[in-house]
C-alpha cells in the first residue's frame, strides 16, 4: 500500500509538473522566441491601418473575431483542466497567445485582420459587462456564513496576506518599479497600486479549485474561503481609494466621494437588501423576476460609476447584499454565469491580450525584474499567511495549504490590472510584467497543492 501510495504521489507531482510546463514556461519562451525572431518590440514597419472594414462589415468582423476567442479560450481552458488546473489557465493563456506577443509577432498582418482598430472598442464594451457581471457574481459567491463562524482567525490570516504583500509591492514601488511609472502620475498612487497588484488573491478561483480538489467542506477549506473572502473585500476597498484619488485630486472630492460610497452602501445593505428578501421571498422565477436583478445589477454599477469609483465596485455590492437563499436569485444567477463564463470573460481575456504587448521584455534586465516580481508576490503572499496561521496555532501542512491558496491570483488580478490601465495608472510596458506575474502565480498554485497532498479525494 505504501508504494502504491508513494506511486501515486509521484504520478500527480509528474502530472502537476507538466501541466504546469505546458500552459506557463512553453507559451512564456514561445513568446520569447518570437520577439527574437519576429522583431515584435517595433523593429518592423507600423502596419497598415485595414481600411476594408466599412460599417456593413463590422459586425461580421466582430463575430468572427468573437467566434475565434470562444473557440480558443475554451480549448485550452478544457486542456488545462484535463492537466489538472483551473480552466482560466488555459483562457488567460489563450488571451496573451491571440494579442501582439505571439499572434501579433508571428503573423502582424493576420492579427490586424482578425482584431481591426475599428472592433476593438466594441470588444471591449463587451469586456467590461462581463467584468461587470463576473464582479456581481464575485459577490454573490462571498462565504459570509464562513466569515462568521471563522471572523476572528480570517480576518488576521486574511489581513495579513493583504498587508506584507501590498507593503512588498510598495517598496517594489518607490524603487525598482519607478522606472516604469507614467510621468503623467503622481508618486502616491503609482506606489498603491503596485502594492494592491501584489496583493490580490482570486477568491473565485480559489473557491473552485477547492470544490475540484473535494476540499470545500474541510477546515482548511472553509477557512481558506473566508481568508480569501475577508482579502477580497479588503482589496476592493484599497482599490476604490487609489480610484478616488487618481479621479478626484482634491482631499475634499476624495472625503466627499468616500463618503457617498459609505452611503451607498448602507442603503443597499440596510434598505435594499430587506426589500429584495421580501420582494422574491414571494416572487416566483421569471423573465420579470429576472428583469428586475439584471436591472438592478446595471444601476447599481452605474451609481458607484456616478460617484466616482468604478462600476465593478457597485456590481460587487449588488451581488453581496442579495439574498442567497432565494430560488429565483440562484436561478438567475446560473443562468447569468452561463453568459459571463462561456462568452463575455473569453471577449474579456483577449481585450487583456490585445493590450498585453512584452517588447519590454526582451532582454536580460526585464526578465530579471519579472523574477523579482514573481518571487516577492509569492514570498510576501506565502509566507505571510503561514506565519499568520502558525501564530494562531493552525497545523503546520494546512497553513500552507492556505498560503498556497491565498498566492492565487487569477482572473481578479487581470480585472485589477486592466483598471490601472485604463486610468493611466500604469503604462503597457509594467502591464504586461504583472500579467505574467499573474499567469505564473495562478499556473503555481495547482503543482503546489499537489505537492503539499491537498489532492481530490
Amino acid at each position: 500500500m505504501t508504494q502504491l501510495a508513494h506511486r501515486s504521489d509521484s504520478r500527480s507531482w509528474a502530472r502537476a509538473a507538466a501541466s504546469y510546463l505546458g500552459l506557463v514556461i512553453v507559451p512564456i519562451a514561445l513568446a520569447a522566441i518570437a520577439f527574437q525572431v519576429w522583431g515584435a518590440s517595433g523593429s518592423h514597419d507600423p502596419l497598415p491601418v485595414d481600411s476594408t472594414v466599412t460599417d456593413t462589415h463590422r459586425l461580421y468582423r466582430l463575430l468572427l473575431a468573437a467566434a475565434v476567442i470562444v473557440l480558443l479560450a475554451h480549448a485550452l481552458g478544457a486542456v488545462a483542466a484535463s492537466l489538472g488546473q483551473p480552466k482560466v489557465i488555459g483562457e488567460m493563456v489563450a488571451g496573451i497567445l491571440l494579442g501582439p506577443t505571439v499572434f501579433g509577432a508571428a503573423a502582424p498582418y493576420a492579427q490586424q485582420w482578425l482584431f481591426p482598430a475599428v472592433i476593438v472598442p466594441s470588444l471591449d464594451v463587451l469586456a467590461q459587462f462581463g467584468v461587470i457581471f463576473f464582479m456581481f457574481l464575485v459577490g454573490l459567491e462571498l462565504p459570509l456564513d464562513s466569515l462568521r463562524h471563522s471572523s476572528r482567525s480570517a480576518v488576521v490570516i486574511g489581513h495579513a496576506g493583504i498587508a506584507i504583500p501590498f507593503l512588498s509591492g510598495a517598496v517594489l514601488g518607490l524603487t525598482l518599479l519607478e522606472p516604469y511609472r507614467p510621468a503623467t502620475v503622481d508618486a502616491v498612487p503609482f506606489v498603491l497600486f503596485c502594492g494592491l497588484a501584489l496583493s490580490i488573491t482570486a477568491f473565485p478561483v480559489l473557491a473552485r479549485i477547492l470544490t475540484e480538489r473535494d476540499l470545500q467542506r474541510t477546515r482548511v477549506g472553509a477557512l481558506g474561503l473566508a481568508c480569501a473572502g475577508v482579502g477580497d473585500i479588503t482589496a476592493w476597498c484599497l482599490l476604490t481609494l487609489v480610484i478616488v484619488q487618481v479621479r478626484n485630486g482634491s482631499p475634499t472630492a476624495v472625503v466627499r466621494t468616500v463618503l457617498l460610497t459609505v452611503a451607498f452602501g448602507l442603503v443597499l445593505v440596510f434598505v435594499v437588501r430587506p426589500l429584495l428578501a421580501r420582494l422574491l421571498g414571494k416572487a416566483r422565477a421569471g423573465s420579470v423576476a429576472s428583469m428586475v436583478l439584471l436591472v438592478g445589477i446595471l444601476v447599481s454599477a452605474l451609481g458607484t460609476e456616478w460617484i466616482g469609483v468604478h462600476a465593478i465596485f457597485g456590481a460587487f455590492l449588488a451581488g453581496a447584499v442579495m439574498p442567497r437563499s432565494s430560488p429565483v436569485v440562484r436561478g438567475f444567477a446560473d443562468r447569468l454565469e452561463g453568459l459571463t463564463m462561456w462568452l463575455m470573460l473569453p471577449l474579456f481575456f483577449a481585450t487583456v491580450g490585445l493590450k498585453t504587448s512584452l517588447g519590454g521584455v526582451s532582454d536580460s534586465g526585464a526578465w530579471l525584474l519579472c523574477l523579482v516580481l514573481v518571487v516577492v508576490a509569492m514570498a510576501s503572499k506565502v509566507l505571510s499567511t503561514v506565519g499568520a496561521g502558525r501564530l494562531l496555532g493552525i497545523e503546520r501542512r494546512e497553513s500552507w495549504i492556505l498560503g498556497v491558496l491565498m498566492n492565487c491570483r487569477g482572473l481578479t488580478e487581470l480585472v485589477v490590472l486592466d483598471i490601472g490601465l485604463s486610468l493611466g495608472l500604469i503604462g503597457p510596458e509594467l502591464f504586461g510584467l504583472l500579467v505574467l506575474m499573474a499567469l505564473v502565480t495562478t499556473g503555481v498554485t495547482g503543482p503546489l497543492l499537489s505537492r503539499l497532498g491537498a489532492v481530490a479525494k
